[in-house]
């Protein structure tokens, strides 16, 4: 089937909503990720790709995205916040991360969006060992980010969308990018539901010595969430 045409339904869930001149649509969401990679405190390493020793305990998390569109524009921001304790054999990290992502995006055809901002991520934490406690100076940087969003219609309720960047570049990170494959289901103009599945990579690295801050991660796994429309 065409994209053109196998957009159809989907054009008709969002026709719906096109009076309006402006719209507000905030998200709540839950993401359960686990981690791989490899987080440095100082002198210490911590291999997260050890799953024989390692465990994580999500501690706290709250999780948000508010988008305002007008027309074809619309700028989202992102907001993620947790804190969480991962354990490898006597080392444990409790570690707490901030991101914050702002984008613009313009709507070039039904089912594509392209899209720029950036992505602000702040890391920090503690690691208590058989030597004691190393603490690192929380660490804050900014990352330009390009991308885009992809939608493709399954049905006049249900649609599957994609959502896609790469950024970093030397400027904070090394290297940024992520990948959101998802499920949407519009149960009514007002509410709809999100099921998927993120994986989001952040490469940084900072300081010296005992200062020193390493956090080269990949973060993924299954995220829900329910969106609400408000036009006016």
């Amino acid at each position: 089937m065409a994209l053109g045409a196998s957009s159809v339904s989907a054009q008709q869930q969002e026709a719906k909503r096109e009076p309006a001149r402006w719209s507000v649509e905030p998200s709540l969401y839950l993401f359960l990720p686990g981690l791989t990679g490899t987080v440095g405190i100082g002198p210490i390493d911590i291999d997260l790709d050890s799953p024989s020793s390692a465990v994580i305990h999500l501690n706290f998390a709250a999780l948000g995205t508010v988008r305002v569109a007008h027309g074809p524009w619309a700028l989202t921001t992102d907001v993620l916040y947790a804190n969480l304790d991962t354990t490898q054999g006597s080392l444990t990290l409790t570690m707490h991360q901030l991101l914050v992502e702002p984008t613009l995006s313009y709507r070039v055809f039904p089912w594509l969006e392209p899209l720029a901002g950036f992505r602000y991520f702040s890391v920090g934490g503690d690691l208590d060992g058989p030597t004691g406690r190393a603490h690192a100076i929380t660490q804050g940087w900014f990352d330009p980010i390009f991308g885009a969003n992809l939608q493709l219609s399954l049905s006049e309720s249900v649609s599957l969308h994609f959502r896609g960047d790469v950024g970093g570049f030397g400027v904070g990170s090394k290297l940024t990018w992520q990948v959101f494959p998802f499920v949407r289901w519009t149960v009514s103009d007002l509410v709809s539901l999100d099921a998927g599945y993120r994986v989001l990579s952040e490469h940084y690295e900072h300081g010296t010595g005992a200062d020193r801050l390493l956090f080269d991660v990949i973060e993924l796994g299954p995220q829900i969430g329910i969106k609400f429309f408000f036009g006016f």
